[in-house]
């Protein structure tokens, strides 16, 4: 069953800027070559550069591909040897609902393997059909290196050489904090609008009543609530592993109250069930005397 995405409309603003982007012709940079039959020399592009490219015209977020169908067409033993082909159909889809669909093609020449040949075939047909199904959307994604006026021109152009790996842009250890910071900034200020609207009551907060007290409530805290013995001043720059663990506590505290609240609930009921059998007990025999 093929299950569609929800699609999110482009803004008139997003859509000229993609738009714009897709009609530039890549640079050489952007195309490798390889010796097909024959000597003859062919220009593509390399598939972490067409992905690379696609995150870039549409977000990491924006685009997706999923394979329809795959077929294995042989797998010929040959001294010893494998010999495998295989297509894939690609379908390539945007945030709006957007689609391109096309066939790739993945071959494996020579392998003692069986396994090897027929992993190295099927990775390289879905491959082959992404980059084929995403140069439909424009020049900028591979479809200018069709145009053999273009590919004459961009060989006289020189190639930059590649930027000096910035170590400092290199990741290193474990853990983002920059996004567990966001993150949870995103989830106060959302749970912060929750309680700005009123308090939502769940089975799991029932309103208690104490009856050593004439009004009494029992309260569950929000998670933005301040935990007892933390420090709520300057969330924002706190380190992020002290945020998940004033998060733990938070999360801990509120169902440890969540939890009280409803046994006290059923204590009660439980004494209000008690207190109605014996009503109707003492009746009963009175109605005897």
């Amino acid at each position: 069953m093929d299950t569609h995405p929800k699609a999110y409309t482009y803004t008139a603003e997003e859509y000229q800027a993609v738009q714009d982007a897709l009609r530039q012709k890549l640079g050489p940079e952007y195309i490798s070559t390889r010796v097909a039959g024959g000597g003859q020399k062919v220009c593509y592009i390399e598939g972490h550069r067409v992905i690379s490219l696609a995150n870039e015209m549409f977000g990491y977020n924006g685009w997706s591909h999923s394979i329809s169908q795959q077929n294995v067409d042989f797998v010929d033993l040959i001294n010893g040897k494998f010999y495998v082909g295989v297509s894939a159909f690609v379908k390539v889809q945007l945030k709006d609902g957007a689609f391109h669909e096309d066939v790739g093609y993945g071959v494996s020449e020579g392998l003692k393997s069986k396994a090897l040949s027929l992993e190295k075939a099927r990775k390289e047909a879905v491959t082959d059909g992404m980059k084929r199904a995403l140069k439909c959307f424009g020049n900028a994604l591979g479809n200018c290196i069709l145009d053999k006026e273009y590919l004459l021109a961009i060989n006289k152009i020189p190639r930059q050489p590649p930027p000096p790996l910035d170590p400092v842009q290199t990741k290193r250890t474990e853990g983002e904090p920059s996004v567990e910071k966001a993150r949870f900034g995103s989830l106060l200020r959302e749970e912060s609008l929750i309680s700005a609207a009123g308090p939502v009551r769940t089975p799991l907060e029932p309103r208690v009543i104490n009856q050593n007290q004439n009004h009494s409530e029992d309260h569950t805290p929000n998670a933005a609530d301040p935990v007892p013995g933390t420090k709520s001043e300057n969330i924002s720059s706190t380190d992020p592993k002290q945020l998940r663990k004033l998060r733990q506590q938070q999360l801990q505290q509120k169902f440890r109250r969540e939890m009280e609240a409803k046994k006290l609930q059923q204590k009660q009921d439980q004494a209000k069930s008690e207190e109605a059998e014996v009503t109707i007990g003492r009746r009963s025999s009175g109605g005897k005397g």
